[in-house]
């Protein structure tokens, strides 16, 4: 292997699919990526990926390859970030998960956050894809599902409630929902089999559920915690029936031993410490 940094570009390809994904996580261009591969297709003198229906599949030869140099890739990621805390007073460390549990549960603690860890630069990001730690996407992610990737440090923090609500006085069968891509999740489910319908409306987050309720009189689905504030809404089903969401802290493997990574689960740990049955 003559290059050593065409590594990133086999390690890109095989976790994004496509040269135009990898491409945009390296920073550069398709035909760089392009160009690399077909490199070390040469080098290799055997193809290292395969065209398939959607994305590029790694061969025998580059599963192989693939496996030495995301181990090599994940080891220098961690050699940077050791280096970077040393080098340096500040740090910035990417969470990313819900939106919900951003503006609920974490951006109102940011100031005991501030305060236990000055030189930390925190960032908080939303999204419903399950972004890569191994490849520096965010440094710590939240989950309402348990992982099955490998190399992550998993730890549930939290159990989230979520129950059908409406008004006390005048509890209607209309209710208020989450969009279609979201029909799969548990709190979903539980709003049609309560209601026996599909929601009269669908918007895009519980808080959204919220203030739409508020202003129409329609039940709708809701975490308890952030219902507690409507005084005008009672739970609609038995207590039981409630469905959990767990809430799963992820960390790659190669940071367990940096110290900002690890103030910051704490504090996140210690932010949802009322929401763990």
């Amino acid at each position: 292997m003559d290059n050593w940094d065409d590594l990133r570009f086999v390690v890109a390809l095989a976790r994004y699919g496509s040269m135009a994904n990898a491409a945009r996580h390296l920073r550069t261009n398709t035909a760089t990526v392009s160009r690399r591969i077909k490199r070390l297709n040469e080098g290799a003198n055997t193809p290292l990926f395969l065209k398939g229906a959607t994305e590029w599949e790694l061969t025998e030869e580059g599963r192989r390859l693939y496996e030495m140099a995301a181990g090599f890739s994940d080891e220098l990621e961690a050699f940077k970030a050791a280096a970077h805390e040393g080098a340096h007073s500040t740090q910035t460390i990417r969470v990313t998960g819900l939106e919900f549990l951003n503006t609920s549960i974490l951006a109102p603690a940011l100031k005991s956050f501030r305060t236990e860890n000055p030189n930390i630069t925190l960032e908080l990001g939303a999204t419903d894809r399950n972004v890569s730690l191994a490849y520096g996407e965010a440094d710590i992610a939240l989950r309402l599902t348990h992982p099955n990737e490998g190399r992550l440090m998993a730890r549930r923090i939290a159990d989230i409630k979520m129950g059908v609500y409406g008004r006390k006085d005048t509890a209607t069968t209309e209710w208020i929902g989450l969009p279609y891509d979201l029909d799969w999740t548990p709190e979903m489910k539980n709003g049609v089999s309560f209601f026996g319908r599909e929601p009269s409306f669908r918007v895009s987050s519980f808080a959204a559920i919220l203030e739409a309720m508020t202003e129409t009189g329609l039940s709708g689905i809701a975490p308890d915690f952030m219902i507690s504030s409507f005084n005008q809404f009672e739970l609609l089903q038995p207590k039981y029936s409630r469905r959990v969401r767990e809430v799963w802290m992820l960390v790659h493997e190669t940071r367990k031993n940096d110290v900002g990574i690890q103030n910051t689960c704490n504090w996140i740990e210690e932010s949802f410490s009322s929401l763990l049955d």
